[in-house]
């Protein structure tokens, strides 16, 4: 009876580790997928990369930008300067400065009559079109006169007078006039100062009027 016991006892113990056996290697095969699995995961990842598109550079063109003046017929006046310091472009509702133009540039007009003209730079814009441009003069507002301005008017007997531009300071002088910026081309305008319009006597000083004309060149 024993030896009987003792056999069924042995043959339950090889059939519990027959079964443990068969769970081990279900339990390792299942594991295996789940390893499987992440390689997808990480392939996923790749097209995110590619999907990235790269930055577009924004087109641009030239603005060939000059200034003149008309002939003026005060024969006591030998001088009208201007002094720019900074030339700003009308873009999107706000104006930015040109990083092209280095200023201060000091400037006078009357040199730059009869057909004459000078270049005040060759400016990187966005392409498109524009309708105007400022210069941010070194102009003092409507006041006691200053020392040493950076716009005046010379006179025959060497003495002079300064110009001022109304909120000059914050406002800048406007050239206004319809251009466009051809991509990868090039425009050329002029920024046509007519002193005998441009400059008026009010209040016993001499005030530029606000804007100026631009025009394009055929």
């Amino acid at each position: 009876m024993k030896k009987f016991l003792s056999l069924t006892t042995v043959l339950w113990v090889v059939t519990a580790l027959s079964v443990m056996a068969v769970m081990v290697a279900a339990g390792v095969n299942d594991i295996a997928p789940g390893v499987n699995d992440i390689a997808p995961a990480v392939n996923d990842m790749a097209p995110v990369g590619n999907d990235i598109a790269p930055e577009q550079a924004t087109k641009t063109g030239i603005l060939k930008l000059y200034l003149c003046d008309a002939p003026t017929d005060a024969k006591n006046i030998t001088g009208v300067y201007i002094s720019i310091n900074e030339t700003q472009y009308h873009r999107d509702g706000q104006w930015i400065t040109c990083e092209d133009f280095v200023g201060p540039q000091k400037y006078d007009l009357l040199e730059l009559t009869g057909g004459n003209s000078t270049l005040l730079g060759e400016l990187t814009l966005p392409s498109g079109n524009y309708t105007q441009i400022r210069f941010m003069l070194d102009i003092q507002e409507i006041g006691p006169p200053p020392s040493n301005p950076g716009c005046y008017i010379e006179f025959a007997d060497n003495s002079t007078e300064p110009l001022f531009v109304p909120s000059g300071g914050q406002t800048g002088y406007k050239a206004i006039g319809r251009f466009e910026v051809p991509v990868n081309g090039t425009v050329v305008v002029t920024a046509d100062f007519d002193v005998r319009k441009a400059v008026v006597m009010a209040h016993s000083r001499y005030i530029l009027k606000p804007t100026i004309k631009l025009i394009v060149n055929d």
